[in-house]
Order: structure tokens, then C-alpha cells, then sequence
């Protein structure tokens, strides 16, 4: 049981290195900066925020301007679909990711096969 948290623990500190490696990727390409989300990484940790995003009736001002940018492939909600980071989230915070993203157009099954491939 030790083992399997010990796992989970190290799976969500690479979780949360990823979404806010991908937030300074997106302050230094499209000069985007959200301190609203640093903030709630900040206290909740990456699984934390990306669950509280995911509970959220409407999608946050930060995935409406990755959608605007054609770049939802760095969203919250894409890195929760990421097929290593299963563990982190249930089915119904998985669904509601995917629900958002191809509301807004995007192919989570291409973006998921192109994955495999890379």
C-alpha cells in the first residue's frame, strides 16, 4: 500500500512539474501569465488544481486563450487525459476533460495517438 502512494505521490509531483512547465512555455510563446493558476498550483498542487478546474461549470479564461491560440494540447485538461497520469483522476473528472476539449473542437484521440507515437 506504501509502495502504491509512494507512486501516486511521485506520479503527481510530475503531473504539477508539467502544467507548470507548460505555463512557462506559454508565458515565454504567447505571453500569457495567469497568477491566478500559479496560485492555485501553488496551494493545491497540480491534481488539486486540475480538479477544481475540472469541477467548474465553464471552462477557465486560461483554456479559453489556449483555445483562441490553437494550442488546448497544453491545457489541464489534455495533460489529464495523458494515459501515464490515470491514477491521479477518476473517470468522471477524466470525462469532464475530455467533454470540455472536443467542445471546443478538439480531437483528444488524435492528440492521445500522436502521443503513442512520439
Amino acid at each position: 500500500m506504501a509502495d502504491i502512494r509512494s507512486e501516486n505521490e511521485q506520479l503527481a509531483r510530475a503531473f504539477t512539474e508539467e502544467i507548470l512547465e507548460g505555463y512557462r512555455y506559454l508565458a515565454r510563446t504567447i505571453r500569457y501569465r495567469a497568477k491566478a493558476f500559479l496560485e492555485m498550483v501553488t496551494m493545491q498542487g497540480g491534481v488539486g488544481a486540475a480538479q477544481i478546474l475540472l469541477r467548474g461549470a465553464q471552462a477557465s479564461d486560461g483554456f479559453t486563450r489556449l483555445w483562441e491560440e490553437g494550442m488546448l494540447g497544453r491545457s489541464v485538461e489534455a495533460s489529464v487525459l495523458k494515459p501515464e497520469y490515470k491514477p491521479l483522476f477518476t473517470d468522471v473528472e477524466r470525462d469532464a476533460a475530455r467533454s470540455r476539449l472536443e467542445a471546443h473542437g478538439f480531437d483528444v484521440d488524435a492528440f492521445l495517438a500522436r502521443r503513442r507515437t512520439t
